[in-house]
């Protein structure tokens, strides 16, 4: 089932934020930064209980027996480029890892843009590790192109990463 996001949801968002990137980026960041990333929960948990309580984001669960195992966070975009025009953004989706290619994230995504579109976006964005391969691929077969010459640095762990835009004009 895939619903809007409660307050009460804020724990549970964070730990599937935190397990996805622990299972997706093992090859991509250090162990023992990725493994640091518990400790994390509680403050995670705050920023995202604050954000739903105060409606500060659009977000979506995806629920399988009680348990939530995946979200998506959606919104106008804040890329310099894009802001104030028609562009919407997803600014994250997560699902845990034990429920990849199970359909959980096909309909996160389709409730994002179903939420972009209710807010009467034309088109979105949204930053991919330009590492992340399995994420990349979705992205490309839900038909997002990556926008050449997007890349930007991050640095995460002590690792130097880029991530690369994708775009998509939203059906009408």
């Amino acid at each position: 089932m895939i619903r809007k996001a409660l307050p009460s949801d804020a724990r549970a968002i964070a730990q599937v934020h935190i397990n996805s990137w622990q299972h997706a980026y093992r090859e991509l960041m250090p162990a023992h930064y990725l493994d640091s990333l518990d400790a994390t929960l509680a403050h995670r948990e705050s920023n995202w209980r604050r954000a739903l309580e105060l409606g500060e984001s659009s977000v979506w669960v995806a629920q399988l027996h009680e348990q939530v195992v995946g979200w998506i966070c959606v919104g106008a975009s804040r890329d310099g480029d894009c802001v104030g025009g028609n562009v919407g953004e997803v600014e994250a989706l997560y699902v845990a890892a034990g429920h990849w290619h199970t359909g959980v994230g096909q309909a996160l995504w389709n409730a994002g843009v179903r939420a972009l579109k209710a807010q009467g976006f034309e088109r979105l964005t949204l930053w991919v590790l330009s590492g992340n391969e399995r994420a990349r691929h979705f992205y490309r077969r839900v038909g997002c192109i990556e926008e050449i010459g997007s890349q930007r640095p991050l640095e995460r762990g002590g690792v130097k990463l880029g991530e690369v835009r994708y775009g998509l004009q939203l059906p009408t």
